[in-house]
């Protein structure tokens, strides 16, 4: 059996935008309303970010801003992690992992068709549950090494100015992983 679903056949369609001029209460409002955890940043047609809880709390929250005053330009990820349709449920998978993210905008053709989500893949495949241990083990493994052989530092990227969890030094700045792995 092929285990190794494409991302067309488990993606959600009912994707919920939001205008990047819009202020977070409104973004909150429509994702309780619509029971989802992100919404997609859209201008006209084009997707060009995506705002998720983890964004409300970081960005919001724990900042004590008002959220009818915060524009969600301002707490969106602006750099989209997107996945082809025909990629495989197991690259999707790897490529969350690998970026510390649980969803993952499907773009066709320059056009965004869906989202998939880790709660997707895991529906579909007792036996992708089980790739998706060893994969988390084998990360696991990974940050370790990465925690012992440099402190991790936490902040806001002095390229693109979102925060990470994990900023990388070059060149006397402090990058996000997105930002250092443009340069190269």
């Amino acid at each position: 059996m092929d285990v190794d679903i494409p991302v067309k056949d488990i993606m959600s369609t009912n994707i919920i935008g939001i205008s990047p001029d819009d202020p977070a209460d409104i973004a909150a409002k429509r994702m309780s309303r619509h029971d989802v955890g992100n919404l997609i940043v859209m201008e006209g047609r084009k997707a060009i970010g995506i705002v998720t809880e983890e964004d409300f709390v970081r960005k919001i929250v724990a900042k004590n801003l008002i959220p009818r005053s915060v524009k969600i330009r301002d707490i969106m990820t602006s750099s989209l992690i997107t996945i082809s349709p025909n990629a495989g449920a197991i690259s999707a998978m790897e490529i969350m992992l690998k970026r510390g993210i649980r969803r993952l905008p499907v773009i066709d053709n320059g056009e965004l068709i869906g989202i998939i989500t880790f709660k997707d893949i895991l529906s579909i495949s007792p036996e992708l549950n089980r790739i998706l241990i060893d994969m988390i083990k084998i990360n696991d493994i990974y940050l370790v090494e990465r925690i012992k052989e440099r402190e991790i530092i936490q902040g806001k990227c002095d390229k693109c100015g979102n925060f990470s969890q994990s900023l990388n030094e070059y060149e006397g700045m402090l990058i996000c992983d997105d930002c250092y792995d443009a340069l190269f």
